[in-house]
């Protein structure tokens, strides 16, 4: 049997079942030694010897102790146990997409035509016009992030949710690539469906914590794919303000804000779960190059890998135990003259 990348998804339920199984043994116990108090009680010491001769106290912990571990091991298997890798052969209808579309003020600045926010719009509806198939959502990010649209089929509610996402959907302002993974983590079904996030942004994750939050993705099967938005080089972030005019946006020494793609943040995040950086490209080439790659499989390695479920191993052990306790008599075993 093969055991490769042996983990569970809720690691904390471990403890949770240790604890049960202590509890549960030493409560055994304790009710195991008030019946004796009780039966010393009520019968003389000489009787007493005589009315448990055919007792065995060492069996009636052996079955105390299959009953705690029977318990332990079928609160384990709700921790997700999972070892083995499935590959999954599943593709187009199967795969659920959620786009992570950044909304925050640097995605405003035109080293992109007419902006970064527009291509990368633009790049997210070509997508799902030329996939055509598979539930789509999107999640709208900038210091804080919110499903804008759940998974659907309903493209057209889809791409009307799209056009109207701009950087006012976003109050809190900054970038925090964390949190926009976490929430998209939350858009998903509960389905064995390929799950993919496709993270459009321009890497700059103010909050530091999008790589970390990937990392605890990827043994849960879902791939992130990150496009890049912008360029290198980069450009001054340009705001409508109070009254109505362009302004530039100015840091506290008088300096124009300048934001550029951060290409080596973005390449670490979708590496750590398997998947693709590519830059969009004025023409939004890249986001078509990971649709074709996507369409035949090649679009990262490993594609469709996740470790196996075995709740069933852990609840079939439970029940052997629990078997094994009902055959198992506390009666002493009677030797031979």
């Amino acid at each position: 049997m093969d055991t490769a990348d042996l983990h569970f998804e809720k690691p904390g339920l471990l403890i949770l079942a240790l604890l049960a199984g202590l509890i549960t043994f030493g409560l055994l116990r304790w009710s195991e030694r008030r019946r004796r108090r009780g039966l010393g009680e009520f019968a003389a010491a000489r009787l007493l010897s005589k009315l448990t001769a055919g007792y065995s106290a060492a069996r009636r912990r052996t079955k105390d102790f299959a009953l705690a571990v029977a318990l332990i091991l079928l609160v384990a298997s709700l921790a997700g146990p999972r070892w083995g890798v499935e590959v999954s052969q599943q593709r187009g209808a199967t795969e659920d997409v959620v786009f992570a579309l950044d909304v925050s003020k640097s995605m405003l600045v035109a080293d992109m035509t007419p902006t970064r926010l527009a291509r990368a719009k633009a790049a997210i509806a070509n997508f799902v016009k030329r996939k055509g198939t598979g539930n789509v959502g999107l999640v709208a990010f900038a210091g804080q992030a919110f499903l804008q649209c759940p998974l659907t089929r309903d493209y057209d509610a889809f791409f009307r949710t799209l056009e109207e996402t701009d950087t006012g959907s976003i109050q809190v302002n900054g970038t925090d690539i964390g949190r926009a993974i976490e929430e998209s983590e939350l858009a998903f079904f509960s389905n064995r469906n390929r799950k993919l996030l496709i993270l459009l942004t321009d890497g700059e994750d103010l909050e530091a914590g999008g790589i970390e939050a990937a990392k605890k993705l990827k043994r849960k099967g879902l791939v992130i794919h990150a496009v890049g938005i912008g360029t290198p080089a980069g450009g001054p972030i340009r705001v409508i303000g109070p009254q109505g005019s362009i302004t530039t946006l100015k840091d506290s020494s008088g300096e124009e804000v300048r934001s550029r793609l951060d290409e080596k943040t973005l390449g670490e995040l979708a590496a750590s779960t398997g998947g693709r950086f590519i830059r969009l490209g004025q023409a939004g080439e890249g986001m078509e190059a990971l649709r074709l790659a996507i369409q035949a499989g090649t679009d990262e390695n490993g594609a469709g890998r996740r470790g196996i479920p075995r709740e069933e191993w852990l609840i079939g052990a439970a029940l052997l135990f629990l078997v094994l306790e009902s055959l198992f008599s506390t009666r002493r075993q009677q030797t031979q003259p």
